[in-house]
């Protein structure tokens, strides 16, 4: 949760740091392969006991069906209060016009490009503005957006070049 404000450029400052590579992502966010049935499926329970829902200050459109909108995710239970204060910082500084679609945070998946797991499968990444920001381009996310997700210790996909730009994606760790 964010606990303290840089008073010169007014970010929030952060009490959970973003872990480096999987082993610093099961240790802040837990092991959840050990929940990967037989089959594959993600077992019930770790939904149930790591993820939590997040409110927000302002509606998103929901990237596939224009005509609906959500005022809530799921991500994972430690990042409720850095989605929730980081949304209210996007609105206060006048940003939540330049948020126009919302493509997903919680899902569990490999990565688009990769065997591993994505780190949607935590709970800890959101994709934005996917319509205009798909895999392998340069995207047009705004730079208010990209800084106050950078601020709010989360890396961002478009800067990806050896493993192919996705700037849709933020997530809140680096190094996987």
């Amino acid at each position: 949760m964010i606990t303290e404000v840089n008073a010169e450029l007014e970010i929030p400052q952060l009490s959970l740091q973003p872990p480096v590579g999987l082993a610093g992502i099961v240790r802040e966010f837990g092991d959840m392969r050990e929940f990967v049935q037989a089959d594959g499926c993600l077992d019930p329970r770790w939904e149930m006991e790591s993820l939590a829902l997040v409110s927000l200050p302002f509606p998103l459109l929901l990237a596939w069906d224009h005509s609906k909108a959500v005022s809530s995710f799921r991500c994972h239970r430690r990042l409720t209060g850095i989605f929730s204060d980081l949304f209210k910082h996007i609105a206060a500084a006048g940003l939540a016009s330049k948020v126009r679609s919302f493509g997903g945070c919680f899902m569990f998946r490999p990565q688009r490009t990769g065997a591993k797991l994505s780190t949607h499968s935590w709970g800890i990444a959101i994709d934005l503005n996917p319509e205009t920001n798909q895999l392998g381009t340069v995207g047009d996310m705004d730079a208010g957006l990209i800084k106050a997700f950078g601020d709010a210790g989360f890396e961002w996909g478009g800067r990806w070049i050896g493993r192919g730009r996705d700037p849709m994606h933020f997530q809140f760790c680096s190094g996987y």
